[in-house]
């Protein structure tokens, strides 16, 4: 059986972690979700976020292991105060693992770090549960669904970064 150790997330400074940001991306949206390719590659704020990579020791049946990417989140600064939360992927294989939590926790504890107070996100209609797990809501006048690449989404928003990080903390 395949396991997966030794999980980190790393910020993607470099051109190889974006690349490996990528790689996540297009197994998950486009080979699995099924989205096209240029919702990936020709994406107007790749340039202009802030990206981080989980990677994880794999070690297969055999006992060989390899260091490969299993997750990304990306941050998008709307505002000094305001950013949002985009393109949370984990491989299929690397589930279970509390990995998307992690990078969820990790992408709220860095906008906090930039200043930021609060976090909208367009959550894809299905997921909305384990955002809320993570401490969104959906807000009044946000209820209604809306199609983002033919897919159903909802807004959500946390509208407290650092008082929801202290409650993770204290647990």
């Amino acid at each position: 059986m395949t396991t997966y150790s030794n999980c980190i997330v790393e910020y993607a400074d470099t051109k190889d972690k974006f690349d490996l940001c990528m790689q996540v991306r297009i197994t998950v949206f486009v080979n699995e979700q099924k989205y096209p390719l240029h919702t990936e590659t020709d994406d107007e704020y790749n340039d202009k976020s802030f990206n981080w990579v989980a990677t994880c020791d794999k070690t297969e049946d055999d006992g060989t292991t390899s260091r490969i990417p299993v997750g990304t989140i990306r941050l998008i600064p709307v505002s000094d105060s305001v950013g949002k939360l985009g393109r949370l992927a984990v491989l299929r294989e690397a589930r279970g693992l509390a990995l998307g939590k992690r990078l969820v926790q990790f992408l709220l504890k860095e906008s906090a770090e930039r200043g930021m107070k609060e976090i909208v996100l367009n959550a894809q209609y299905d997921k909305q549960g384990f955002y809320e797990k993570a401490g969104f809501v959906v807000e009044k006048g946000d209820e209604e669904t809306f199609l983002e690449d033919g897919t159903p989404h909802i807004r959500m928003w946390n509208r407290d970064i650092n008082g929801f990080l202290a409650d993770v903390a204290s647990k």
